[in-house]
């Protein structure tokens, strides 16, 4: 009985020790931060408002997030909620974004904005439904304090 309890024991700590080694934790990011990876992928300044609205609305800026299966097992992946339905592929390089969605999930999110810009280029802000139901005609984040480099800087030490 003693031996079947302390392998019972051991199995149960093994299983948390394998659960805890799998666990990722998402990265959130402050506004300021956003503003920083949109402003070091050259994106417009005049348009920095309102890719930090659309980030917010779709995924509460949370670099990682994937959610689905949407229409036709379709996911969604990363800050901006690119769709594997047409924009990435799940497991290879595809779509016409030309990337693996799952590259879309982390916390490197300069190729997310890459795509991002692509469909902004190519359908509008329109694209994403969140931001049309949250962001367009409506008041924007206000960046004004996040503008300055010093302003981003001391931003993201405030927020390790």
């Amino acid at each position: 009985m003693k031996r079947e309890i302390r392998y019972s024991l051991i199995l149960a700590c093994m299983a948390v020790v394998l659960s805890l080694g799998n666990h990722v934790e998402a990265k959130i990011l402050t506004e300021c931060q956003a503003v920083q990876e949109l402003t070091k992928a050259k994106i417009s300044r005049s348009l920095i408002s309102n890719w930090v609205c659309l980030m917010e609305s779709v995924s509460g800026l949370d670099t990682q997030l994937v959610t689905g299966p949407k229409t036709a097992s379709s996911y969604n992946y990363g800050i901006f909620q690119i769709s594997s339905l047409k924009w990435c592929s799940r497991g290879r390089t595809g779509g016409l974004c030309n990337k693996r969605c799952e590259d879309f999930a982390n916390d490197d999110i300069q190729d997310d904005i890459e795509c991002a810009n692509k469909i902004q280029n190519t359908e509008g802000f329109k694209a994403w439904e969140a931001w049309v139901k949250k962001c367009k005609n409506k008041p924007l984040p206000n960046i004004g304090n996040c503008r300055r480099r010093r302003d981003i800087d001391s931003s993201d030490k405030n927020n390790e």
